[in-house]
């Protein structure tokens, strides 16, 4: 297939540290093409090109092999993901019936651990899957629990809330 030369730019070359390939987030020395704002592996065009990113920063997430597996699966490449780190939330005690509620989850497949505090909406969306632990502290859906029955849902939470 000849694709009209005013929409690639062809014969570009790195030397490494600068790409990884999109679905295998191995590292790419080589020529590689532009096209329509995609690069992809190769010299000149073929339709067999493989498509390449830039390298993100290096970062703990990257190297996980819970990552690489969830990437396998999902199809989302671990150079895709962003960690978020949330801090901890001040907290005062048990809550009983009527005072606030609040959501936690925690995503089982990376490290290090991290927690966030999360809506109802997000808490809803996310039971039942099996890469997340969830919990709630205060009267939701008729069930008052306190700090104490969250902490043992999610290991780390009281560290979390305790900043």
């Amino acid at each position: 297939m000849k694709v009209p030369s005013n929409i690639i730019q062809t014969g570009k070359y790195t030397s490494g540290n600068e790409f990884v390939e999109e679905k295998t987030n191995k590292p790419y020395q080589g020529y590689y093409f532009e096209l329509n704002g995609s690069l992809y592996t190769g010299k000149e065009y073929s339709i067999d090109a493989i498509k390449i990113i830039k390298k993100q920063d290096q970062n703990q997430l990257y190297n996980s092999s819970n990552t690489a597996l969830f990437s396998l699966v999902s199809g989302i490449t671990s150079q895709q993901l962003t960690p978020t780190l949330v801090k901890g939330i001040p907290f005062s005690g048990e809550i009983s019936h009527g005072e606030d509620l609040s959501f936690y989850s925690r995503q089982v497949n990376i490290k290090p651990i991290i927690i966030k505090s999360i809506d109802e909406k997000t808490y809803i969306s996310l039971q039942g899957n099996p890469l997340y632990q969830t919990t709630f502290i205060g009267n939701y859906n008729n069930i008052n629990q306190n700090a104490d029955q969250a902490y043992t849902q999610i290991p780390g939470l009281r560290t979390f809330l305790e900043g």
